[in-house]
């Protein structure tokens, strides 16, 4: 019984920085990460959590072992609801710190202080959609094959060894510069299609509001 408490206790103290590193990677665009690397960075996230955590509550976990005083009875785990309902919510505030750290690339304050040359994002495919491409963002595409087509930019892939686009309002343009529009809602180009080049486009200044935003899936 004592070796299964010590291992419960740590699965409880360990447990929100798994949880906190598995939103971030839910919410957050990021390069690929090994299984230690994850372990790794759920353990480092657990500390920085508790270390937020500990100052707040005095010290106390949410949880306390109750031993039996005769040593006869089995000691039993007894939950602290209060300090669970703290733990959770600085879990939570650290979770959206590290999305937010990573979506707003938090690295450029690093930048600026000379001490790194890196973003937050895994390539430069992420660099540029996310910082340029914006709400109706008209973009146009040259393909392997010499083609071109031109549309409105609304899904990307969040990583750039998919590279894939998804265009609305989109029409093939030919080598005289004329569109043909292409029918149907929008255009799926995948990894297989040969993107060679996209070029973000101005906007023209009379496209109507669009009803959703750019996104990446």
């Amino acid at each position: 019984m004592p070796g299964t408490l010590l291992t419960l206790q740590i699965f409880l103290i360990i447990l929100p920085g798994f949880s906190a590193a598995y939103a971030l990677q839910a919410l957050a665009t990021r390069r690929t990460q090994s299984d230690f690397e994850r372990v790794v960075e759920a353990l480092v996230f657990s500390f920085v959590i508790y270390v937020c955590y500990v100052p707040l509550n005095g010290g106390r976990l949410p949880f306390h072992i109750e031993h039996d005083p005769l040593g006869k009875g089995e000691d039993t785990v007894l939950w602290e609801p209060a300090q669970l309902a703290w733990l959770a919510a600085v879990t939570l505030a650290f979770t959206l710190f590290a999305v937010a750290y990573v979506r707003f690339d938090g690295n450029r304050m690093f930048r600026f202080a000379g001490l790194t040359e890196r973003t937050t994002r895994n390539s430069i495919w992420n660099d540029i959609l996310e910082r340029e491409a914006i709400d109706n963002q008209p973009v146009q595409v040259e393909l392997s094959d010499g083609r071109n087509v031109i549309g409105v930019l609304l899904y990307y892939s969040d990583a750039s060894e998919d590279g894939s686009l998804y265009l609305t309002q989109a029409s093939w343009v030919d080598a005289n510069g004329q569109t043909v529009p292409i029918p149907g809602p929008g255009i799926l180009l995948t990894k297989n299609s040969g993107i060679r080049c996209v070029s973000l486009l101005d906007p023209a200044p009379d496209d109507p509001e669009p009803d959703t935003g750019t996104a990446k899936t």
